[in-house]
């Protein structure tokens, strides 16, 4: 249950820290800007991700504490609410909002095309050429197949689920999942470390392709 909400503090903490960045830093993002140097495509497409909302009666509160006391000084419930699904606990709300964000990615890199236009949208971009919607889609998949999860027992490091497990067991330490630096003991918070990596990953693989998808 703490792995749980851990993952939600980080999860707050990061969301809070990425508009903050982009208040400060208009335009930027991981070293790459967008080109009419106004809005990152990155930082606009991370805020797309599935998130918590907190509801105490009709008012949504970004943050679980304040959501916390005013539900307590108004004698009333708090509601998680995750995209339309609503939960009486944090636990069942951040295990919906992984399997949200693995949906979500998913999608996203997913082609899908219009019986009735013809024209593919992948990667949030639609496109009448099939040949440049293949090239899109598969760009976006070599950048998403390039973020794994890897495994840290103790100082032993590998990408092996099954080593990692004989590892703990013969050192009786725990496994630590490890995604684009980010180390937890909670297989939940893991997968959603490797969602959004992969997220990042293929929208910083569009970042050239935004202009020239207009013109298709």
């Amino acid at each position: 249950m703490k792995s749980f909400k851990l993952g939600l503090m980080v999860l707050a903490l990061a969301s809070t820290g990425s508009m903050l960045r982009a208040d400060d830093a208009k335009g930027k993002c991981d070293g790459v800007c967008a080109k009419d140097g106004s809005t990152c495509p990155v930082t606009a497409g991370l805020a797309k991700l599935p998130k918590i909302a907190y509801m105490v009666g009709d008012q949504a509160l970004c943050c679980e504490e304040s959501a916390k006391a005013t539900a307590l000084a108004a004698k009333t419930k708090l509601v998680y609410l995750v995209g339309t699904e609503k939960f009486d606990s944090s636990d069942k709300a951040f295990v919906s909002l992984v399997d949200q964000t693995e949906k979500f990615v998913s999608s996203f890199a997913t082609p899908s095309t219009c019986k009735i236009s013809g024209a593919t949208t992948v990667a949030g971009e639609t496109m009448t050429c099939s040949v440049k919607a293949g090239e899109v889609a598969s760009k976006v998949k070599k950048a998403m197949d390039s973020v794994a999860i890897s495994y840290k027992v103790g100082e032993k490091s590998c990408s092996c689920p099954v080593e990692a497990k004989a590892l703990a067991a013969d050192k009786k330490l725990k496994t630590l999942f490890v995604v684009d630096k980010e180390e937890t003991e909670c297989e939940q918070t893991a997968r959603l470390n490797l969602a959004i990596a992969k997220y990042k990953a293929a929208l910083m693989a569009m970042v050239p392709e935004k202009t020239e998808a207009k013109v298709q």
